[in-house]
């Protein structure tokens, strides 16, 4: 009965969260696949091929490829030549993608508004490690993610609120200090 209400419970979290994702859209003349492809875009200043979008937000590449076009017809990104391969295109965030994915809310905002400061640490723990199974079981794409990363080392400290370590920054850490998608991430070994 748990699962099932947890899965319920979840459904109806997911629900509000892309009604808002709708809302916002309404207003700035955007889809919800528009603004995360935005989101993901603007934490990645390098730029990603199209590719590597799709995988990253669990949509099909025609579904990718016909947001990327109306992003970019409404000047939002544009598309460069990947200098690592030529013939390979990156897309990036242009200034006004920028300052509208700044205006754009973040869609659980509200529920993790609900909640009080430990409980969302509590929350991104065990996010976090939901998500590292599902990529470990090849469910959810790669993410740059604290679980994942060479930097990162789980329950290596005393202190039960900063139990894990990220030895990019040399400090410990809690669950509230993970992160889903981690600029310095360097994936571990799989040996």
């Amino acid at each position: 009965m748990t699962r099932e209400q947890l899965s319920f419970g979840l459904a109806r979290l997911a629900a509000l969260a892309r009604q808002d994702d709708w809302r916002a859209g309404e207003v700035e003349g955007l889809t919800p696949t528009q603004g995360d492809i935005l989101r993901v875009l603007l934490q990645r200043p390098e730029g990603l091929r199209l590719n590597a979008v799709a995988a990253h937000l669990h949509i099909s590449q025609p579904t990718a490829s016909d947001a990327v076009t109306a992003l970019e017809r409404k000047g939002l990104l544009q598309k460069r030549a990947d200098p690592d391969d030529g013939r390979a295109l990156l897309l990036r965030v242009t200034r006004s993608g920028r300052a509208l994915a700044g205006r754009w809310p973040l869609s659980f905002g509200a529920v993790a508004d609900a909640l009080s400061p430990a409980d969302q640490a509590a929350l991104l723990g065990i996010v976090t490690r939901a998500i590292h199974a599902l990529q470990l079981e090849g469910a959810i794409p790669p993410q740059r993610m604290c679980l994942s990363c060479r930097y990162f080392a789980a329950n290596v400290h005393r202190d039960k609120s900063k139990p894990h370590h990220c030895r990019f920054i040399d400090a410990p850490i809690g669950d509230g200090d993970l992160r889903v998608d981690c600029p310095e991430h360097e994936a571990a070994d799989a040996a």
